[in-house]
């Protein structure tokens, strides 16, 4: 399964289009169609007006002046669909060949609960009869945000969270387990997986959707995989963008704002801007294509926790001290280049590349702790250039071939620069993503084949590059100076007090010719000739197909829709990122699933039935299937109680497979067999460090043999995919038709968890190759009683102790829980009331625990969301006001752990529309109250941005 698939794919693309394309030329108009649309409540002509053939692709929208005019070749009887971002749909059925001067009127919706979406079951539904849990944000929402971007409204969602990293950097995540860069969720854009191949997860929005562009976007929470396949464990993002012929016209946007009020950073607010413009057009109504543009600006949020989280600290990050206050040891959060070195380790790696000078004064450079110390660090703002950029174009061709076949071309570019945090605080320099779709879409099925290319760009790792200048300015002058000192006569505490002195006089400083000079050369030199570049350009191939059966099949008999896809992850780091064969060559991952769904109404539509199941296949683990059944029931009108049952998965992603990389407090490796034996993980003993840790204190108390008996060697099962079960109940409604609520309680079961483990190794002092490993140590046993010793003294002769990242499967289930509430009511005369609570627990947070994993589950307990709007005070004018507040809770992750504060955070925004001029104005503030707060351990503190907004709408919609 590789390229040469997907060209054999192409092929039977032009075979198929040649096909229809000759049935188009020989198809002929039969039923032509024109009128006009005007709004129901003054008369008014409203243009933008999207009008279509039920059942078909064809259609047409109404001009500036409400008219339109439509031929197709489906005879009468038909029916014609009107619709209108804020408006409710009208269908009108054609009975005549020839019909002119049609006059539709639209109404206002001013129900709330009526939105139509397609993610949850693949078919068009009421949201109100949906099997699972599902939220929508519409057109109109996108454009009253208060937030700066549609994105991080999706916060305002219940039971969402979001991680925030950067101004631009945001992750989402429900139901547990939220992480920085979340592999459990997934975001499509257009059906194309708007991951970053190399880093398995979505960027944020950094390189996604403009928002002009965006027409609706669906949030699943929870298990989605039994539809979306592998990894939708925690939810699925589903963005659909414009098409040209429901939206075309020319529509620009401008927003400025400012920032970093009563920052550390910043001595002045700074100014954030975002533009965007969209244009598009049709001809004919048989080509349509569309142009996007944005770009964004602005001085990002810096990470700014100066607490200890080193070995004084005892793993709890709130006991550090805040600053370094003359202790040799200290790693505060966000200082970097402060890796706890070693003395008499340093010495014996001189010793070792003949420095007898070392050699001769060894006695005098103390192992254990007397000897440790950590370099004088960076604070990130030395380190990391805060502004951050976002640039995205994109294109599309739309042809529609018959009333019946649409074909479509698509190409999307994006660039940009941010930070996000993993193992390090990874600076996304000059970052960009591309993918190109070609797409053939009939009412019942479509078609599909995308790639998606990254290119980290001049993307590099922080405290990474904060070490390497230590290593080669810092590090020597305080060895040299601490010999120096102790051959003089001074106490180890006078010479590491000398040492810092002299390390510190010759470290370079930011904003000098000296720092930029070496800083350059290391963020240009990649990891794997011992730099901090990232030079990872892994792309994505895909393929997929749905068909529905209701052309074949009556419906009411049983809905009936199967589908398929094929994906083939091509890794290409050159070795910075990911492990490369014997050979030098680059892995690559092949993966194919399909799936089966089938509905079916009983007892007068009151009782909805569903079932589907879906296998993936993965070329390095079994095969897997996913079930789901779902029931909902309609107890009385527009009431609905609905109950799901889904299993889903979660494949190891490329760099839980095959990542090999130094992030320097420890070595991160992919838990593919391959890379365990190029470790040597079998032949030269590896020791969880939690054991050591453990054998380490019960040597202090003088119980060696206690100690000896900690350190047992790990044995490694076999690696498997991670699997859940999930039960689901709920109950939407709408009452009275102002007040519509909904509420879901699950309950998940987890089976071969994924978390990482850390493991320590003996290995040779001098080896730093790792292209096959690192070397045992000669004539060294770690399994003997003296080899256990010098393990927890740290004292291997000859050798020192590497530490490692695995990911390895817990044992037993984890078990979660939790619940959710939301509710929205129309006062009257257009004010609305809302809001939504969520509650989620982590059952077996100390089963977790007992393994030696970190739960990392990462959510607060409690979280809510309150609304206040109206979308027309006035004809011209809206608003709206939104509180967020959620729990302290306590994040977990390989960056570090630490409690998250509980805080609040106010947006809102006011409207003004200028009708005559197709333009409308909006003042927003997100977090308006300036309340410094933090999403997420090592991120930055967020505060308030103030912005004013114009956006011209050739339509208004």
């Amino acid at each position: 399964m590789n390229r040469v698939i997907f060209k054999k794919l192409s092929v039977i693309l032009v075979m198929v289009f040649s096909f229809i394309l000759f049935i188009s030329n020989h198809a002929y108009s039969q039923t032509q169609i024109s009128g006009s649309v005007v709004d129901a409540e003054d008369g008014s002509p409203l243009g933008g007006v999207n009008v279509s053939v039920k059942g078909k692709v064809i259609g047409t929208s109404t001009g500036t002046n409400g008219e339109f005019s439509l031929n197709t070749q489906q005879a009468p009887p038909l029916t014609l669909v009107f619709t209108m971002v804020g408006f409710r749909t009208q269908e009108v059925e054609i009975t005549e060949n020839t019909v002119t001067d049609l006059t539709v009127e639209l109404s206002e919706a001013a129900i709330v609960g009526d939105e139509v979406v397609v993610s949850a079951s693949r078919v068009e539904e009421n949201i109100l009869e949906s099997p699972v849990s599902i939220e929508k944000i519409d057109a109109i929402s996108i454009q009253q945000a208060a937030s700066p971007s549609f994105y991080e409204s999706l916060a305002n969602l219940k039971g969402v969270d979001f991680s925030t990293q950067s101004i631009t950097f945001h992750s989402i995540n429900t139901r547990g387990f939220n992480a920085n860069g979340n592999t459990r969720f997934v975001q499509l854009i257009d059906g194309i997986d708007n991951q970053a191949p190399g880093l398995n997860f979505p960027v944020g929005n950094v390189v996604g959707i403009p928002e002009l562009d965006l027409e609706s976007a669906e949030l699943i929470p929870g298990v989605a995989s039994a539809l979306y396949g592998p990894n939708a464990l925690n939810g699925i993002l589903l963005m659909q963008s414009k098409s040209p012929f429901k939206y075309p016209g020319l529509s620009v946007q401008a927003k400025v704002g400012a920032n970093h009020f009563d920052s550390n950073v910043e001595d002045d607010p700074a100014l954030y801007q975002d533009y965007g413009l969209r244009y598009a057009n049709t001809i004919n109504d048989k080509f349509g294509y569309k142009f996007n543009f944005s770009y964004l600006r602005a001085t990002d949020f810096v990470a700014q926790d100066t607490r200890d989280m080193g070995p004084r600290s005892y793993g709890v990050v709130e006991r550090g001290a805040t600053s370094r206050n003359g202790n040799r040891v200290y790693n505060g959060v966000n200082v970097y280049g402060q890796p706890l070195l070693n003395l008499g380790e340093l010495a014996d790696r001189a010793i070792a590349g003949g420095n007898q000078q070392v050699e001769a004064i060894r006695s005098l450079f103390p192992d254990g702790e007397a000897g440790n110390f950590t370099p004088t660090g960076y604070p990130e703002a030395s380190v990391v250039d805060n502004t951050s950029e976002s640039l995205k174009l994109g294109t599309a061709l739309h042809y529609r071939i018959t009333d019946n076949y649409e074909l479509l071309g698509q190409f999307n570019w994006g660039s940009g620069s941010s930070v996000y945090t993993a193992n390090d605080r990874f600076v996304l320099d000059d970052f960009n993503i591309w993918t190109a779709k070609v797409e053939l879409n009939n009412p019942n099925f479509f078609l599909r084949a995308y790639t998606t290319q990254e290119d980290a760009g001049d993307t590099y790792a922080a405290n990474t590059l904060a070490s390497l200048i230590n290593a080669e300015t810092f590090v020597p002058a305080y060895v040299n100076a601490f010999g120096n000192a102790r051959t003089q006569g001074a106490t180890i505490d006078e010479a590491h007090a000398q040492a810092r002195a002299v390390g510190n006089a010759v470290q370079p400083q930011p904003g000098t010719q000296a720092y930029e000079n070496i800083a350059s050369r290391l963020r240009s030199t990649p990891i794997s000739e011992g730099g901090a570049l990232f030079t990872d350009q892994t792309g994505l191939w895909h393929a997929e197909t749905k068909y529905n059966f209701s052309e074949i099949i009556d419906p009411s008999l049983v809905e009936l829709i199967v589908g398929g896809n094929v994906r083939r992850y091509d890794l290409k780091s050159g070795g910075t990122l990911f492990a490369l064969k014997d050979n030098g060559e680059e892995f690559n991952i092949d993966e194919f699933g399909t799936y089966l769904q089938a509905s079916k109404s009983l007892f007068n539509e009151d009782l909805d039935l569903q079932a589907s199941l879906r296998y993936d296949k993965n070329e390095y683990f079994d095969g897997q299937f996913s079930p789901r059944f779902s029931a909902v029931y309609t107890v009385a009108e527009n009431h609905n109680i609905r109950a799901s049952y889904q299993q889903g998965f979660r494949i190891p992603n490329t760099q839980t497979q095959f990542i090999d990389l130094d992030v320097v407090s420890n070595r991160l490796i992919g838990s593919n067999p391959i890379l365990k034996e190029r470790y040597n993980f079998s032949s030269n003993p590896v020791y969880r460090v939690e054991n050591l840790q453990a054998a380490r204190a019960e040597a202090a108390e003088g119980n060696m043999q206690a100690a000896r008996d900690l350190l047992t060697p790990v044995e490694f099962d076999e690696f498997e995919t991670e699997k859940v079960n999930s039960y689901e109940i709920g109950y939407k409604a709408l009452i009275g038709e102002r007040l519509t609520v909904d509420a879901y309680y699950y309950y998940s079961a987890y089976e071969d968890f994924i978390a990482e483990i850390l493991f320590t190794q003996a290995v040779d002092l001098t080896d730093t190759n790792t292209r096959d490993g690192y070397s045992p140590v000669s004539g060294f046993d770690p399994t003997s009683e003296s080899g256990k010793d010098a393990i927890i003294n740290d004292n291997v002769p000859g050798g020192r102790l590497q530490t490692y990242g695995v990911d390895v499967n817990a044992d037993g289930k984890v078990e979660a829980q939790g619940f959710a509430f939301d509710a929205k009511y129309v006062i009257g005369r257009g004010y609305t009331i809302g809001g939504n609570v969520a509650w989620n627990e982590l059952i077996s947070q100390q089963d977790l625990i007992d393994q030696g994993f970190r739960a990392e589950y990462n959510t607060p307990e409690w979280r809510y969301n309150l609304k206040f709007e109206n979308r027309k005070v006035t004809p011209a004018i809206g608003f709206n006001v939104v509180y967020r507040w959620q729990d302290a809770f306590l994040w977990e992750s390989s960056f570090g752990k630490g409690v998250i504060d509980a805080y609040g955070s106010l947006d809102a925004q006011v409207s003004y529309r200028l009708p005559d001029l197709n333009t409308s104005i909006k003042l927003s503030g997100s977090n308006i109250l300036n309340s410094h707060h933090t999403t997420s351990f090592g991120n930055p503190q967020l505060g308030a941005i103030y912005m004013i907004s114009f956006t011209f709408d050739q339509f208004m919609n």
